[in-house]
């Protein structure tokens, strides 16, 4: 089953950036070379969550990137058993075990997020679609849960599948509905997470971070560059000239002991990207790069990254 890139591309990168006090954020901010390049976006995005602090979108964004990032983490590293219970499922072909997405994790997750003072109301749009996955999983969840239950206990031996055609029948339409649907919640929380991004590089260029905003910057631009591998054609000029711009900042990085990995993981998974334009690497070995570099980063405190020395 195809996945979107981005259920693929690790975001562990949050809890460092999210979490954290905001002295201490981690990511890929722009230091003062590159600000005149990202002016007018930052300005935008300040506009955007004008009235609110960007330490009030974190706490209101947290709960929905751990719901999304513990789902998806799920969906992809098992879909080696849960897109082959699907196909079975639409064929009609009988099973004596089944793999299902974790929908009763996700929708007490997502009910959490919802019930969380601090994200209601924040971004209406990712309440909104929140709304609409929680309003299937209502359903989906525990019809997955009884279906697991069912075979685990090989049901289906005491009834020759009888049970297993009736909730199959109730099932598949049900996730039909619940893919478009979640995907499109995940997507705006992706969105909304860079501008939170791009609203901490601001804060933190005028604060004179230089070092901090550089990494924070070219933990974006090295996103960036993954995210292209959702794109059927990658224009290769473009991808050079990112690459160009991820080694300029890596370039300016401080030696510190958390980071010791990290420039290392980095070339990896730029010379494994270039192997896939160049069609003799596939997809999934960019991905786990990507992944390693970010977490090659985890345990990194941006304040020391700006100390003096």
């Amino acid at each position: 089953m195809y996945q979107p890139m981005r259920r693929a591309l690790s975001v562990l990168v949050v809890g460092g950036l999210l979490c954290a006090p905001a002295a201490l954020l981690t990511g890929c901010f722009g230091g003062d070379d590159a600000k005149a390049d990202n002016t007018s976006t930052a300005s935008g995005v300040s506009a955007l969550l004008a009235g609110n602090t960007t330490e009030d979108k974190i706490d209101a964004i947290s709960p929905y990137l751990d719901a999304t990032n513990k789902y998806n983490h799920i969906i992809v590293t098992f879909d080696f058993a849960i897109s082959p219970t699907l196909e079975k499922m639409r064929s009609g072909e009988r099973q004596t075990s089944i793999s299902l997405p974790h929908f009763s994790d996700l929708k007490k997750d997502l009910e959490e997020a919802r019930a969380n003072p601090k994200s209601a109301g924040v971004f209406q749009d990712i309440d909104a679609e929140a709304d609409a996955v929680l309003a299937i999983l209502k359903d989906l969840a525990p019809l997955a849960d009884k279906m697991e239950s069912y075979y685990s206990s090989k049901g289906y031996l005491a009834d020759d599948y009888a049970a297993a055609a009736q909730m199959t029948a109730q099932y598949l339409p049900l996730y039909d509905k619940f893919e478009p649907a979640y995907d499109k919640f995940d997507a705006v929380v992706t969105a909304r997470f860079k501008e939170v991004r791009l609203a901490q590089l601001e804060d933190m260029r005028k604060e004179g971070r230089t070092n901090a905003a550089n990494f924070l910057e070219l933990s974006i631009k090295t996103r960036d560059l993954a995210d292209m591998l959702d794109n059927e054609n990658i224009d290769k000029a473009a991808a050079e000239a990112k690459i160009a711009e991820i080694n300029e900042l890596a370039a300016k990085l401080p030696d510190v002991p958390a980071l010791a990995s990290y420039k290392p993981n980095l070339n990896r998974f730029i010379g494994t990207f270039r192997s896939y334009v160049a069609g003799t690497e596939d997809a999934n070995e960019v991905i786990d790069d990507f992944n390693s570099v970010v977490r090659s980063s985890q345990n990194l405190d941006l304040g020391d990254l700006d100390k003096k020395k």
